[in-house]
């Protein structure tokens, strides 16, 4: 690198009671429940050595080539032992490429931030610079009265389908073109009057015929970001039930709306511990999983399964399926498990791929055949399987077989009008796959306008047009 430049910059810092992912990029492996963000009558510290650090322990090969922006939110315990806990890469490398988690996780310790005379957890954000050779570091300046919008676009981890290959393509809808409050979805879902739903990071739209509705901390009960009172929190996932009540998490706790009334629930009123992914069932029984088990809700009662009362391997959960046996699947980090009756059974049979990959999506088709999005970030065995009528397996393999092992799925549809499944792929986009001609297709922000290689979720609408939420916008499949 030619040039070195470090400038630590004065930060407006508040306070955040709970742990808060700033950017869309996020990591394992933290363990502070709780911390500030960049607070203290002494905030925390590097050490001087730490561009020297970053420079010998980034991979030489992508610095050479690195051109763009990297903003990253480390966490500070009060040992001052730093730990990645989300970035926003705009470079053209990828996070996983630069190995930017270990690059950080290994520098040294920092001053730790100390309030009322104590040290205490903390999180900082810096922001990276790569141009021309050069390098610089400096600390963010949060100014939220200017803040405005917020995208991820980001470099594919692995190659698109050539353009001249693909045969779809995609409207995009941003803050720029459209009435969407933000560019960082999360969630879309369609509800039983054929409306669109976004969850995005600053709110919620409902899309009637063209015609767009916004939802937020000005007219809901849903709480604004403790360093924005101008802005709503983070809409993480996002459902419609039975009876077309929709249902969010946003945060980490959940709210309920009936088209006329909201309602929230969380740690006070309900089981409900950092919910992370919903799942209604065919009984129209609403499932929250969490690190602290399922919880669920029947319309008037909560029940929760954890380890504790139902021998799971582990109270963090994955996913939960229920079909229609009443028969209740739970992947979790560590194992998966059915209950039938109340019982619970460990799924580890060597034959079955459940033995070696955790569920984290479910689907029953029309014929009763069962489609599993199993996750497993140590080993090629993750990636989509079908268990057919006759408890015979088959794997939906990729010609890449480390895939889906290398890029986790975020989530999949199957339309079983088109024969066509659709799969959000992290860190590369979508792919698609015929299940009559076996032909995949991989769309990437390279090679298609699809905006971003962060895609989560997708649903279809009742014209049939599939809608995925991305990092930089909603895209809708042009028909």
């Amino acid at each position: 690198m030619k040039k070195i430049i470090l400038l630590l910059l004065t930060l407006f810092s508040f306070t955040l009671s709970y742990s808060q992912n700033l950017y869309p990029e996020k990591y394992k492996d933290c363990s502070l429940n709780s911390f500030c963000l960049d607070c203290g009558e002494t905030i925390a510290n590097p050490q001087n050595s730490i561009i020297n650090e970053l420079l010998n322990k980034f991979d030489k090969k992508s610095l050479s080539k690195i051109t763009g922006k990297i903003e990253v939110q480390i966490l500070i315990d009060e040992n001052g032992k730093p730990c990645l806990l989300s970035s926003l890469n705009q470079t053209n490398i990828s996070s996983k490429k630069l190995g930017l988690q270990d690059v950080i996780n290994s520098t040294s310790n920092w001053e730790p931030a100390i309030s009322q005379n104590k040290k205490t957890n903390s999180s900082v954000s810096l922001i990276f610079e790569f141009e021309n050779g050069s390098f610089s570091a400096k600390r963010r300046i949060f100014d939220f009265k200017n803040q405005s919008n917020a995208k991820s676009v980001g470099s594919p981890d692995i190659k698109g389908t050539d353009k001249e290959k693909l045969s779809k393509g995609w409207t995009v809808f941003t803050q720029q073109n459209s009435e969407l409050p933000w560019d960082i979805t999360r969630a879309v879902a369609n509800d039983l009057d054929n409306n669109i739903w976004i969850g995005t990071d600053n709110g919620i739209v409902k899309i009637n015929n063209g015609k767009w509705e916004h939802f937020n901390s000005k007219n809901t009960l849903i709480s604004s970001p403790p360093y924005n009172k101008n802005e709503t929190q983070s809409v993480r996932d996002l459902e419609v039930d039975k009876n077309n009540n929709k249902w969010f998490v946003v945060g980490w706790d959940v709210y309920k709306y009936d088209n006329k009334n909201w309602t929230k629930y969380d740690s006070i009123n309900s089981p409900i511990k950092w919910a992370r992914k919903i799942f209604v069932d065919h009984s129209n029984n609403v499932w929250f999983t969490s690190w602290d088990g399922v919880a669920k809700f029947d319309g008037k009662n909560w029940s929760v399964i954890n380890k504790q009362n139902s021998n799971l391997p582990t109270d963090k959960i994955l996913g939960v399926y229920v079909d229609k046996k009443d028969r209740i699947w739970i992947g979790t980090f560590e194992g998966n498990v059915m209950i039938e009756n109340g019982v619970t059974k460990l799924l580890n049979e060597k034959n079955s791929p459940l033995s070696k990959a955790y569920i984290s999506k479910i689907y029953e088709d029309k014929k009763g055949n069962f489609w599993f999005d199993l996750y497993n970030d140590k080993s090629d065995d993750a990636g989509i399987y079908v268990l057919d009528l006759q408890q015979k397996w088959t794997r939906i393999k990729h010609p890449n077989t480390k895939m889906f092992s290398e890029n986790s799925i975020n989530d999949f549809y199957l339309d079983e009008e088109t024969q066509l499944l659709w799969i959000t792929l992290n860190g590369v986009g979508i792919l698609s796959y015929d299940i009559n001609s076996k032909k995949w297709e991989t769309y990437t922000n390279e090679n298609s306008n699809v905006p971003s290689v962060h895609c989560e979720r997708i649903t279809k609408d009742k014209d049939g047009s599939i809608w995925i939420a991305t990092y930089a916008g909603v895209i809708k499949l042009n028909k």
